[in-house]
């Protein structure tokens, strides 16, 4: 359950040259090799469906189900889903909405009468992650964690987060918080006097007929049930304990497959279910942070929209993405958790999306480090000619190396070597090279092709 997916940076990409001729391979070839190649690397474990103007390009699973049994991952595969069912939730208080039940402008007070501040929250705040409540992601992975293996109540859901103290006023700056969600899935049962499960299995998962999609992952019988991974230092591989769906609940309960997203995104993007107002709503950032109702709102290449919610649980790690002008769905789903590095999402699926709508991209490397010293590092520091209008600036931070391309952020770079670096926000790497006397002269930037940049 991240806070954004931000695909709308200025990539090392967008400055160099485009890869040398070779093989032409077609799209499901080439998102298939990327894919395998990130499994070699143990960076992904789990089930991708990729999907454009309504053809599905790539369905394929990849890694283990259950490593211990060697099942592999494939079509059939289920996962927890975690921040995706929040995609549900916004759509059935939008429906709500149009049944005139309740407005995303009432005040929780209205529904949750004694929530502290609740006559100066809206629901609408909730859904924008500016309520100012605080997030009770950190139980997941904190010493109650145990606990949240069987069921829990909803009172002591609440007692998690309800006296806590808040991150910001009522309205005030965005801080991404699932228990504005938690806190919808009550308003959602309060107004329809049904279980929230109920209320989303009748509005959505049975008229679109998404047969692997629910809620009680725990005790899911079926087959294609996953277990949850984490990798423990980033080299051993650990099960984790299944999260009850109580815990997460509209905030992030559900599971599913991709077969049943990719039903779920073609809903969304015909807009089915809700009327062409509340879609319209959907779509369109409502604040700074760029959320929506259930989804965070960016933008990718030519500034095309791009609707998406990811999600985390202790175990699985999901990305759910559309770009709707060009038609794009793209649904990633792990059962590998992302407290590593090596196995977080987001880098691979800006690959995925550069080598779905044609642009230059690279395959997947190790992202295992080795320890370099300080001494080492300090050689390196200094300003190198990139393009004639283009720095790249490299400098140290506590026994860390950064670099920073003129005009856009800075990022950490990672030693693989005690010359070679690489970053983790995109797939570049860097090779530092030495003159006759010693002396540190130029960086190779290796991504898409090789540039040098020599050092001023």
């Amino acid at each position: 359950m991240k806070t954004l997916f931000r695909l709308s940076i200025l990539l090392l990409s967008h400055l160099l040259t485009p890869a040398s001729a070779q093989r032409v391979k077609t799209t499901a070839e080439k998102l298939d090799e990327y894919l395998t190649a990130a499994a070699n690397l143990h960076r992904f474990n789990g089930t991708v469906l990729i999907a454009k103007k309504g053809t599905v390009l790539l369905q394929k699973g990849y890694g283990w189900r259950n490593e211990s049994s060697r099942i592999p991952n494939d079509t059939a595969s289920i996962y927890q889903l975690g921040s995706i069912t929040k995609t549900f939730t916004g759509a059935a208080i939008l429906q709500l909405q149009e049944e005139k039940k309740l407005s995303v402008k009432d005040k929780l007070s209205k529904y949750v009468p004694d929530y502290p501040n609740g006559d100066q929250i809206t629901l609408e705040n909730l859904f924008l992650h500016n309520s100012g409540i605080y997030d009770f992601k950190a139980i997941l992975y904190g010493p109650d964690s145990a606990r949240l293996t069987q069921p829990v109540t909803k009172e002591w859901m609440l007692a998690q987060f309800r006296d806590k103290p808040f991150t910001t006023k009522p309205g005030g700056d965005v801080h991404y918080t699932n228990s504005g969600y938690y806190l919808l899935g009550l308003v959602i049962e309060k107004v329809t006097g049904k279980p929230f499960e109920t209320v989303i299995r009748e509005r959505f998962i049975t008229p679109l007929r998404l047969s692997k999609t629910g809620f009680d992952f725990r005790n899911l019988k079926n087959s294609g049930r996953t277990t949850g991974y984490t990798y423990w230092k980033d080299s051993v591989l650990v099960v984790t304990p299944v999260i009850d769906s109580t815990v997460a609940y509209a905030a992030g309960g559900m599971y599913s497959s991709t077969g049943d997203l990719y039903r779920w995104a073609r809903a969304v993007l015909s807009r089915q279910l809700l009327k062409p107002e509340s879609w319209a709503a959907t779509f369109n950032p409502l604040n700074k942070g760029n959320w929506g109702y259930g989804w965070g709102i960016n933008y990718f290449d030519k500034n095309k929209k791009l609707v998406f919610q990811n999600g985390n649980l202790p175990g699985f790690a999901t990305f759910f993405a559309l770009i709707p002008e060009d038609d794009v769905v793209m649904v990633m789903l792990a059962n590998i958790d992302d407290t590593s590095d090596m196995t977080t999402l987001e880098p691979m699926l800006k690959d995925l999306f550069f080598i779905t709508c044609g642009m230059p991209y690279q395959l997947p490397v190790s992202y295992k480090t080795v320890p370099v010293s300080e001494a080492v590092l300090a050689q390196y520091v200094g300003k190198y000619q990139l393009t004639p209008d283009r720095i790249l600036a490299i400098t140290l931070d506590k026994g860390r190396l950064f670099l920073q391309v003129t005009g856009q952020d800075r990022f950490e770079i990672f030693p693989s070597g005690e010359t070679e670096f690489f970053l983790k926000v995109v797939s570049a790497q860097l090779t530092f090279q030495k003159d006759a006397t010693g002396k540190v002269s130029q960086v190779v930037v290796h991504q898409n092709g090789d540039v040098v940049a020599k050092r001023l």
